[in-house]
């Protein structure tokens, strides 16, 4: 990631947290006057929130040499990512601890489905973006700016997976189950292979095959 000054990286991070980290936590409350995912209609918010997350890639993200087009990362991650999914469909058919009551509707035309398209690729975009890359890397730089302390990584891990899943609160406990082991396969794909767009894709392809299923 790279540097900048120390007020101007506190400045970006505050300003995110307030854009990207808070308004989740309002979901709810918000859906009350309007369902979601009720009615596709052109995602002019989530565009916004992929622009600035592609500002955040432009000024913090450090490209790598090596192009790549090797489809496995996404291949497996996916996988993974379904995988999750039917662990935790199982794990509350057993418990009884259903998702929360929000009814998705499937896109009734091809307009809609291209804005449901649109707003599936925007949101695993700017999600992966903030949390998978950005969230994590840039509080562990900023609390371990003048010393590397013990845990310090841990730490961030945790704020980043634990900022994830309970954003997902909105839709139930066992989403946030289910958000919480995605974002560690997630996460663990972009470390491994040091690049967000298979984390973007596999995202993506999990969100639309999610809802051709429901």
């Amino acid at each position: 990631m790279k540097k900048h000054t120390l007020l101007s990286d506190l400045a970006v991070f505050l300003l995110i947290i307030f854009l990207f980290i808070v308004p989740p936590f309002f979901a709810a409350a918000i859906s009350s006057a309007r369902p979601l995912f009720s009615v596709w209609s052109f995602p002019w918010y989530q565009l916004i929130l992929s622009f600035l997350s592609g500002l955040l890639l432009l000024f913090y993200y450090e490209k790598s040499g090596r192009l790549s087009l090797n489809v496995f990362p996404v291949l497996f991650t996916f996988g993974m990512l379904f995988t999750v999914s039917l662990f935790c469909r199982f794990l509350s058919e057993i418990t009884g601890s259903y998702a929360a009551d929000i009814e998705v509707a499937k896109p009734g035309s091809s307009t809609q489905w291209i804005f449901c398209l649109l707003n599936f690729l925007c949101a695993a975009f700017y999600e992966e973006v903030l949390y998978r890359f950005y969230f994590i890397d840039e509080l562990f730089l900023l609390i371990t700016r003048k010393r590397n302390w013990r845990g310090s990584l841990l730490l961030c891990e945790a704020a980043g997976l634990l900022c994830f899943a309970f954003a997902h609160i909105y839709l139930g406990w066992i989403s946030v189950l289910n958000a919480a082991l995605a974002h560690v396969f997630l996460r663990l794909c972009f470390k491994k292979f040091g690049k967000l767009w298979p984390c973007v894709l596999s995202h993506f392809i999990y969100n639309v095959i999610s809802l051709i299923l429901l």
